[in-house]
């Protein structure tokens, strides 16, 4: 028993993968909606156990995983497999009530889309050469793309639709890139380009970018973020929506410390990340002010929050990068419990959270921690990854990014500080629907799961050194 245990240890990272597309492919065959949840929410808990024993014993004890051909860890994707897979977890729990809503053939597919989504995103973190990060992130953006969809609404097709086309030009140009990078450092590997000597660093430059506009897109980073409106407002698949974000600027940051690594192309892809983020935090925040739709609001919102996440991988220091494992935390924590609170409502209007605290308490309770940590309230996560942000921007003379920091708290204080003044201050206008067993028994345990995640921010010390090591490793200095 203790040699198989040591086996499956070793083979952390094939096992989190096969748990995963395992599961989604036993969800589809069977026809019941709720048998195929509970083999979803069976693989997505093996699977966190597995990435997260990844995790501790690549980065903190430094055992060497089992080699396979098309798998690789490095320590940004050791860091992030294990958010995507919690994310993916309490995702299918918020989202049991909603099974009921869609029709009885669906819902294996629901599962099956679901799980497979957050095994590719978990792929293109772990994957060896970047042939395989395109496919990957191709195909976890095609089955969130499918899992939006599946409402079968006309807004939530549109929605789709957009996703499938942007994910289709997008997978062209990382094909692009990839064959660019290739041919420029002589290898396709993602660890190719590091200390390689470049003949074509123009080239490889171009490539690390048509690699990464695309990830940015799928991030929903502005002005790259025109599909996020549709998707975000008439789909009941938002946590879906927020996976394929975390994992999409999981697989941003792993292949930024690789080109942080080449001199060559460092600065280039640098520039690259700086621009989209500084829009991407005016151009998200001002969306997210003038928001009245509570989904949308916390797309565009979440376009601020990943401006912030490039800016810091840009500095490509080991602070930068730790800052942006940080963020890249407390931004899956933060969107997981604003969305998952507004689940409990049928009416995603900012007129739906008219008392909503005394209506439905732990549903309040959620999107205001969620709100508080977008806007960096102290003793919260938020505020750890944006004081982590300023304090690497000062080390590195960066001053004008403590700027797009305070700019986004400044305009996430304004738009958090309504969703929190009608959850509590505000009389009821409108009648609201919400679940009642669903909630209370479904719900409750995933975000009281979401609620301890971001009061780590009270006691950060071991998600610090952990983001610190990851970062080191990453970057290929050693922890």
């Amino acid at each position: 028993m203790m040699a198989a245990l040591e086996f499956l240890r070793l083979q952390a990272p094939i096992v989190t993968l096969a748990l995963l597309f395992g599961g989604a492919a036993l969800a589809l065959v069977i026809p019941h909606g709720r048998v195929s949840w509970t083999i979803g929410i069976v693989s997505a808990l093996a699977a966190l156990i597995a990435s997260t024993q990844l995790s501790w014993a690549f980065i903190v004890s430094g055992d060497a995983m089992a080699a396979y051909g098309f798998l690789a860890l490095d320590g940004a994707g050791a860091f992030a497999a294990p958010l995507v897979a919690v994310l993916a977890f309490l995702a299918l729990l918020a989202e049991a009530p909603t099974l009921a809503d869609r029709p009885e053939r669906a819902q294996p597919y629901a599962i099956a889309l679901h799980l497979a989504g957050a095994g590719a995103w978990i792929g293109a973190l772990l994957a060896r050469d970047l042939i395989g990060v395109v496919v990957c992130a191709s195909a976890g953006w095609l089955a969130i793309a499918g899992l939006t969809a599946l409402p079968a609404q006309r807004g939530a097709i549109n929605g789709a639709l957009r996703m499938t086309m942007a994910g289709g030009a997008g997978a062209a140009f990382m094909l692009l890139g990839a064959g660019m990078i290739g041919y420029a450092t002589g290898s396709g590997d993602v660890s190719g380009a590091t200390n390689a000597l470049i003949g074509a660093p123009m080239t490889a430059t171009l490539g690390f970018v048509f690699i990464l506009a695309p990830l940015m897109l799928m991030a929903g980073a502005a002005p790259l973020h025109a599909w996020t409106g549709p998707a975000y407002g008439r789909s009941d698949a938002v946590l879906g929506l927020s996976i394929a974000s975390v994992g999409a600027v999981a697989v941003i940051a792993r292949l930024s410390a690789v080109a942080a690594t080449a001199p060559a192309v460092a600065e280039g892809v640098s520039i690259a990340l700086v621009c989209v983020g500084v829009a991407s935090v005016l151009i998200g925040s001002v969306q997210a002010v003038g928001a009245v739709n509570v989904r949308r609001l916390v797309a565009y919102a979440s376009a601020a929050q990943v401006g912030c996440i490039l800016l810091a991988v840009a500095l490509e220091s080991p602070a930068g990068l730790a800052a942006a494992l940080v963020q890249l935390v407390a931004f899956g924590a933060g969107a997981f419990a604003l969305l998952a609170g507004m689940l409990a409502s049928k009416d995603s209007t900012l007129a739906a959270l008219d008392g909503m605290g005394r209506r439905a308490p732990i549903a309040g309770v959620a999107i205001t921690i969620g709100a508080l940590s977008f806007m960096g309230a102290p003793l919260t996560l938020g505020f750890l990854g944006r004081w982590r942000l300023i304090e690497a921007g000062v080390g590195a003379g960066w001053w004008w990014a403590t700027g797009a920091a305070v700019i986004t708290s400044l305009a996430a204080v304004f738009y958090g500080g309504r969703l929190i003044e009608r959850l509590y201050f505000r009389r009821v206008t409108e009648t609201s629907v919400f679940d009642a067993d669903p909630w209370r028994f479904a719900r409750v345990p995933v975000l009281a799961a979401a609620v301890l995640v971001i009061a780590c921010g009270l006691s950060p010390g071991w998600l610090l050194d952990l983001a610190a090591r990851a970062a080191a490793l990453a970057l290929g200095i050693g922890a």
